[in-house]
């Protein structure tokens, strides 16, 4: 007789982790704690130089028929893109998803994404909306983004309308079977090949928020926030060359303004403005100034996904 695990497809949940000691047994456990039951866990250390990979070694052993950890032959260090490609060589799934070390899984995660991705065989890369919490797991924001196709793909030109650790990707449709990102543009690389999967299948956000997305001023996505900005616009024209993207008339404005914005104003105000004006720090102004010193990022233009 068949068991309910036999008749759901399974999801490969994929966990790149690069020195996540302080988080990362939070993020396994939300994981642990899916009301999906046909989930295998691939942890995916790079090279990590405190205990993290410990801690990998320590869920695997206690959990021997879930979770599998492995570590990369070399650090890749690209937001967790590279150890993520090396992960997929372990994933027997039908549906991947992407967890990222120091955030969080809400129990329903996983249930609603398949539920939702088998009910809609077009869909290619399904997301959800998000939760901001600090480093001590306080909310103090949310990530909205469109949920249909269009919408989605027009926004592509004016930033990232995923949350990257939330999203679920369909594995029959990646032109590469074992490998995902494309490894052109180091942390910005999820952008990038994303660019080139809107042409494959559909996207499509759930609009629960189903994952809590850490904010604690060492994300990879946080560091170099102009240099990343930059990345991102000859992203948005190589996708324009390579890919046929179109931009709308929304987009060309919106970017001529953003690229009007980040080449005058200093670094440490741009997140705090743009936080504030969407909604995504239940803050003042004032405050997420003053956080910046700590936390550099441009979020808005540079999507941890």
């Amino acid at each position: 007789m068949k068991t309910i695990t036999n008749i759901l497809p399974l999801v490969s949940v994929i966990m790149p982790v690069h020195n996540a000691e302080a988080y990362v047994a939070e993020a396994i456990d939300s994981l642990l704690r899916q009301t999906y039951p046909n989930v295998e866990i691939i942890l995916v250390d790079d090279r990590s130089t405190d205990r993290s990979w410990e801690i990998l070694q320590d869920y695997a052993r206690r959990f021997p028929k879930k979770i599998r950890a492995v570590r990369t032959k070399r650090i890749t260090n690209a937001a967790g893109n590279g150890a993520m490609n090396y992960g997929v060589q372990f994933a027997r799934g039908e549906f991947i998803a992407r967890m990222d070390a120091d955030d969080v899984s809400y129990p329903e995660r996983i249930e609603r994404q398949v539920t939702y991705m088998t009910s809609h065989p077009d869909v290619f890369v399904l997301g959800t909306q998000a939760d901001i919490i600090d480093k001590n797991g306080t909310i103090i924001g949310e990530k909205r983004f469109p949920i249909n196709h269009d919408a989605i793909y027009e926004q592509y030109g004016i930033l990232h309308p995923i949350v990257h650790p939330s999203v679920m990707i369909r594995r029959s449709f990646l032109p590469r079977k074992r490998k995902i990102y494309e490894m052109v543009w180091d942390v910005n690389d999820d952008y990038y090949t994303f660019f080139r999967f809107l042409h494959i299948g559909l996207f499509h956000n759930l609009p629960e928020k189903l994952i809590a997305y850490r904010v604690h001023g060492k994300n990879a996505s946080l560091q170099e926030p102009k240099k990343k900005f930059w990345n991102s616009v000859r992203i948005r024209l190589s996708a324009i060359q390579k890919f046929q993207y179109r931009m709308s008339l929304r987009a060309w404005i919106v970017l001529a303004v953003q690229c009007v914005i980040v080449g005058l104003l200093p670094e440490q105000l741009i997140v705090p403005i743009y936080l504030f004006l969407r909604g995504m720090a239940k803050t003042s102004l004032i405050k997420w100034k003053l956080w910046n010193h700590e936390h550099r990022s441009l979020a808005f233009l540079v999507q941890k996904s």
